[in-house]
């Protein structure tokens, strides 16, 4: 018997290529998965969770491969082979990188040498999502006042939620890369 379903990682379409050195947002992209895991990565890398890339890595700088592999966590590509085949896919990404795409190996390297960077990336990207998602919800709809919104800071709970978010992301990677290489 055939399973119809078809795998998430293969038709998930990633924009990697935002995760060049250099690599601006178009004018409508402000709020999209891609910018706020890309605003993620860079606010983990000041806050002082600095990734190390392996040596022979491939030539994407470490801020960047966080942003990269955390945006594909958080888009369900899990493997470090289908991280590095989207990767080969993305014709702005290899250019940018004069065709140094980090192979499978180095992904895995790099998720087990950066495991609290990229969960720190995946959390706080939830939670710009998180109140992205709030924002909409109470904007009024036509004809209504806006209502006042206020500017908390997530409490101790939600903090925990993220972080187990991003902690179960981190954990299906690992498992699903060990289970891809038997």
């Amino acid at each position: 018997m055939s399973d119809n379903k078809q795998d998430p990682a293969h038709s998930t379409t990633l924009h990697l290529s935002k995760f060049t050195p250099g690599a601006q947002p178009a004018a409508d992209e402000t709020a999209g998965m891609t910018i706020m895991i890309k605003r993620a990565a860079a606010e983990s890398v000041e806050q002082g969770a600095a990734p190390v890339v392996p040596k022979d890595g491939g030539a994407l700088p470490p801020g960047e491969m966080l942003g990269a592999v955390s945006y594909c966590y958080a888009k369900g590509v899990y493997t470090s082979e289908e991280i590095e085949q989207k990767m080969l896919k993305d014709p702005a990404l290899r250019e940018a990188v004069h065709g140094d795409v980090p192979d499978a190996k180095a992904i895995r390297r790099f998720r087990r040498l950066n495991h609290g960077a990229i969960q720190s990336t995946l959390a706080k990207a939830f939670g710009f999502l998180r109140n992205k998602q709030k924002a909409e919800m109470q904007k009024p709809s036509p004809g209504q006042p806006p209502t006042p919104q206020s500017a908390q800071p997530p409490g101790d709970s939600t903090v925990r939620l993220l972080n187990k978010q991003a902690e179960q992301r981190l954990d299906e990677a690992a498992f699903t890369d060990n289970m891809s290489k038997e």
